[in-house]
């Protein structure tokens, strides 16, 4: 999913504080205002981060295609290791993302970005060589697989590695396209609205490409050359991210002396630690402990009371859903029979679908302001989704049939449609984060629990699917997929209504009173 921006940022007045609690209407309404014009970004070193983001995307998005695909060709009588890989790092991530958000509040910002970068390539790597490994032993027979010690060591360690890289891309998400981006921005919504806009693009071109570009390996070649040619661009990619980071953070002053305030925060704090008595005794590990749940627990209640709460509960909403293009939603349409080059053409044409909503939102945000932009986008994909979910129901073929024109019309052409809001909506959101949280003390702490509710929502995907497994079932996944969205388009109508004060921009008896203008 995706987000972009470009309007005046409203003060922050405190803490945690909602960003427009003096004035809500203000935050909603574009009105120019005369400001000291904003220094240029550095060209090479942005080229540099998009380069650098492009690399890192390539690797997730290609990782997060070819080891389902590994899985599934490794054991092709059973979706058992598939479901079972999605739903443990699915959990990994729901448990930890909150520790891994905290690392980029404590560690040295450029320091755990080019940790995650090895962590990430190595962790690929961990995947892809024991699936490479079953490829020559057992492709037989998924029983044989199943054998110990070879299946069950294998799978596991698929598994561990799966949950490391999932980490690891939580905390350099968080980093990157969160904190640094933030920074790097220097309080300009413009800056903020590029940044997001094209780290978004980014993330779509290599969600499609990166799959596309596996098949092509696997279909040309074969399975083993892909494991083999992913590990090798793996280690090339981990070489030239690390230089590529290096000179972004050289050139960005802004990175280094928001961590020089960093370390001075956390030299405040370690000194107060280690002032206290006992520092190495049991009690005091025990009191450390105890403040770390502590702090847990105060982030999430702090998360839950702050306004932005609402509108990230609208985006994870949409996490709980079956109508997009992931790996349950093709397998129903292979068991309806259509054809692979034919899959692979609508997924293209739905990630082009994305990249117009990112171009989209800048201009409804120009033109509505950022809240009412979100507010125009989330319901454009409930209207969309309509037909879609309207298409299980009427006229949708048997198993292993196919689909009659109209009725594929109406399931592809909806979803496709639906796109263009979801990434729309994605970007708005972002950005009412980025603004929210901009001045929060611990923004990157509580940014990673809306990571965690996401994660919940799309485990509960899994769940959702697995109990609903056969492809005459879909259709009930299907609607409560419908449900989720409608949901997330509420909760963020709430949103909306406590940063603008109304709904409409207009309320109804404004609204008599402009037709009744417009009669006379």
């Amino acid at each position: 999913m995706a987000t972009p921006e470009a309007e005046v940022a409203p003060p922050v007045t405190q803490q945690g504080a909602n960003v427009s609690d003096t004035t809500p209407q203000d935050v909603d309404t574009p009105e120019p205002q005369a400001e000291e014009p904003t220094a240029p970004l550095d060209r090479r070193a942005f080229i540099l981060l998009l380069v650098q983001h492009f690399s890192n995307s390539w690797g997730l998005r290609t990782a997060e295609f070819a080891v389902y695909l590994f899985l599934i060709t490794s054991f092709p009588d059973s979706l058992l290791p598939a479901s079972i890989f999605g739903f443990v790092t699915t959990a990994a991530a729901i448990v930890f993302s909150g520790w891994a958000g905290h690392q980029v509040d404590i560690r040295h910002n450029l320091g755990l970005v080019r940790t995650c970068i090895v962590v990430i390539k190595l962790a690929a790597c961990g995947m892809y060589i024991p699936s490479l490994i079953m490829f020559y032993h057992g492709r037989s027979s998924t029983a044989k697989l199943w054998d110990p010690p070879l299946g069950p060591a294998m799978f596991t360690a698929v598994l561990l590695c799966g949950c490391i890289h999932k980490l690891a891309e939580i905390s350099i998400s968080v980093s990157i396209e969160r904190d640094w981006v933030t920074t790097i921005s220097d309080n300009s919504p413009d800056h903020l609205t590029t940044l997001n806009t094209y780290m978004r693009r980014i993330d779509l071109l290599c969600k499609l490409l990166s799959p596309l570009f596996v098949s092509l390996l696997t279909a040309a070649i074969s399975y083993k050359f892909a494991a083999y040619f992913l590990c090798g661009v793996e280690a090339l990619c981990m070489f030239f991210e690390l230089i590529w980071i290096q000179i972004v953070y050289r050139r960005f002053p802004t990175l280094k002396a928001s961590q020089v305030e960093r370390e001075r925060l956390i030299s405040e704090r370690e000194t107060r630690d280690h002032a206290a008595p006992n520092a190495r005794s049991v009690e005091f590990l025990r009191t450390r402990i105890k403040t770390s749940l502590r702090n847990s627990a105060m982030d999430w209640v702090e998360f839950i009371k702050h306004p932005i709460f609402l509108s990230s509960s609208s985006i994870s909403f949409l996490y709980l859903t079956v109508l997009s293009f992931d790996g349950t939603m093709l397998s129903y349409l292979k068991a309806q029979m259509y054809s692979d080059p034919f899959l692979a053409g609508i997924r293209a044409i739905n990630v082009v679908a994305g990249l117009a909503g990112t171009l989209a939102m800048p201009l409804m945000e120009r033109k509505l302001g950022l809240v009412r932009a979100g507010n125009w986008s989330i319901w454009s994909e409930v209207v969309c989704l309509i037909p879609v979910v309207v298409a299980f129901y009427v006229g949708a073929p048997a198993p292993g049939e196919r689909a009659p024109a109209w009725n594929a019309t109406l399931l592809f052409g909806g979803m496709m449609l639906s796109r263009i809001g979801l990434w729309a909506f994605d970007l708005c959101q972002l950005k009412e984060l980025q603004l929210a949280l901009a001045s929060h003390p611990r923004r990157n702490s509580i940014t990673a629990l809306q990571y965690s509710l996401q994660n919940i929502a799309n485990m509960l995907k899994y769940i959702l699917t697995i109990i609903l497994a056969r492809p005459s079932e879909f259709k009930w996944a299907a609607l409560a997929s419908f449900v989720s969205v409608i949901c997330g388009a509420a909760t963020y109508l709430a949103y909306v209504k406590r940063e603008r004060g109304h709904i409409l921009h207009h309320g109804f008896g404004d609204l008599a009173s402009l037709l009744v203008r417009k009669s006379t």
